[in-house]
């Protein structure tokens, strides 16, 4: 009875279970679609954040390259300049940051008249109310490019001009020459609904192959020809003498940091947090590891040896050409991008210095001028037809529409480049003296004295090597006479000995002949005789 009356209690108490599970379904009902709502809407705003914090980690990414730029350029230069490169890319940056605030990104990504330049948004007017955009972190990631488009720009001439140079030139890329063509090639990010010139045409350049790399070095380019090189780059028949970098192995870290840091700018280039991160990311880091082996096996063809930092060169060479097309191409065609920009590198590099005559210490122009220009235009070789930003394009199309944009580029960048130079160069002044480059930047703008005696020191080593080496070719020389000399008195003396052997082998050969002749007379003689005798004799 007691087991019944047990089991009749459980069955009640899973009735009334049930029975509040459905008394609560019907009444939360109408709230469930509420939810699924709710829902719906928190994923967009974790999207939207995802996003955010992925622009940000990318900006410090490309932030960080100043360090690598700062390493690889001081590592690059004589030690007595190191303390001026390391200054100089600091305040690149703190004016950089300040200009484009104020002016450059209002020009670059402001609203746009007629496709030409933005004339809005300066001082960030507006940024914070502009709901399409991700805001501050937008105007973040863009600073951080200009600033790396400023801090290239000065690496070209380094160890000569002067630091008023350095500053003047920082203004007018980030105020002018670099947001203007920005707006005609990205004039859409921020205002989605307005698009550049080039853009309407169809222009390609995901992340900055020619908009951030080859401006950039185009301007280098100019100002590296006004300038003029540095003091004993070129001897007087113009052969080149090369001056090595004070610390390679500071430079090979600068590299590193440079590739770290380009993960940021080719994946942030994005502007959102996706599954398109790998493929950017996968071809950054395939471009340039084929193009630093393409460069070191060139050269080592070449020339029979290897060159440390033209593997340097050629790495950076294949990390630039990549960025226009790394979110369109396959990794496959990753790998031909960075094969080519690394012979490129090598290429153009021995182009500038044995043809141009222009001195580069750190190799700006050919990485990011000639590199940037083959990246460009491989987007229209590698891109599949349907990834084309007009969808009625052929492949021929874009690429008349790629190298519409690489012409203008250079054509802008360098006209005006050359340009700014010349004007400074009339009404300040853009290098430093004689003296000062002789003894260097340290001393002459930051007065680093024990930078100085090390330097002395260390000239004092390199000359004493120097008047050693000269001694040894000119005993070397002497040996090298002397064995020739030597060489020439052996030669004669045989030559001599074997006209006497000559000499006598015929009068042997004449007396040889004389006796045959004596003998032969003789026996005639002794004939005659007997001859003469039988005659005599009587019958």
């Amino acid at each position: 009875m007691s087991n019944i009356q047990g089991d009749n209690r459980h069955k009640r108490q899973i009735i009334i279970i049930f029975a509040c599970i459905i008394a609560t379904a019907l009444v939360f009902y109408p709230h469930y679609n509420v939810y699924a709502e709710n829902e719906e809407t928190s994923l967009q705003i974790i999207q939207k954040k995802l996003d955010f914090i992925w622009i940000i980690v990318a900006a410090s990414m490309v932030f960080f390259m100043q360090v690598g730029f700062t390493a690889y350029e001081a590592g690059s230069v004589q030690a007595k300049n190191a303390i001026s490169v390391s200054i100089k890319n600091i305040l690149n940056f703190l004016i950089s940051s300040i200009t484009y605030f104020i002016v450059g990104f209002g020009i670059m990504f402001g609203v746009s008249y007629n496709g030409y330049i933005g004339i809005s948004n300066f001082l960030l007017y507006g940024i914070d109310t502009h709901l399409t955009s991700l805001g501050y972190a937008f105007v973040f990631i863009q600073l951080v490019f200009a600033g790396t488009a400023a801090t290239i720009t000065s690496g070209a001439y380094a160890e000569r001009a002067k630091l008023l140079t350095h500053i003047c030139t920082t203004i007018v890329v980030v105020c002018l020459i670099y947001p203007v063509f920005g707006h005609w090639a990205w004039g859409h990010l921020l205002h989605t609904q307005q698009y550049g010139w080039l853009e309407r045409l169809g222009f390609i350049d995901f992340a900055g192959s020619t908009v951030v790399h080859s401006v950039s070095g185009w301007i280098a380019l100019s100002g590296a020809i006004v300038l003029g090189p540095r003091t004993g780059k070129f001897n007087p028949d113009g052969t080149v003498n090369r001056m090595y970098g004070h610390n390679l192995p500071l430079a090979t870290i600068g590299t590193f940091f440079l590739w770290f840091g380009w993960f940021g700018f080719n994946g942030g280039a994005l502007l959102q947090a996706d599954t398109s991160i790998g493929l950017v990311i996968i071809n950054t880091t395939l471009s340039g590891s084929v193009a630093g082996v393409a460069a070191a096996v060139f050269r080592k063809l070449k020339n029979k040896t290897l060159d440390a930092a033209e593997i340097l060169l050629g790495i950076m060479g294949g990390i630039v050409a990549i960025g226009a097309g790394c979110s369109r191409v396959s990794p496959v065609y990753a790998c031909i991008v960075g094969l080519c920009a690394g012979i490129i590198a090598i290429l153009a590099k021995d182009f500038i210095e044995k043809i141009l005559r222009v001195d580069d210490p750190v190799g700006a122009v050919p990485v990011h001028g000639f590199c940037g220009v083959w990246g460009t235009l491989a987007v229209s070789l590698f891109t599949p037809v349907s990834a084309f930003s007009m969808t009625n394009f052929s492949r021929l199309l874009q690429v008349g529409v790629q190298c519409l944009g690489i012409i203008v580029a250079f054509a802008w960048a360098f006209s005006l480049g050359l340009l700014f130079f010349w004007c400074m160069k009339k009404l300040v002044g853009i290098r430093i003296s004689t003296e000062e480059e002789v003894k260097g930047l340290n001393i002459s703008e930051y007065a680093d004295v024990t930078s100085w005696l090390d330097f002395v020191k260390i000239t004092k080593v390199q000359d004493l090597n120097a008047a050693l080496q000269d001694k040894i070719k000119d005993r070397t020389r002497e040996l090298e006479d002397i064995k020739r000399n030597l060489e020439e008195d052996v030669k004669k003396r045989t030559s001599e000995l074997e006209k006497s052997r000559d000499d006598f082998k015929k009068k042997a050969e004449q007396l040889e002949n004389f006796a045959k002749v004596a003998v032969g007379r003789e026996l005639k003689m002794k004939k005659m005789e007997e001859d003469l005798y039988a005659l005599k004799k009587p019958k």
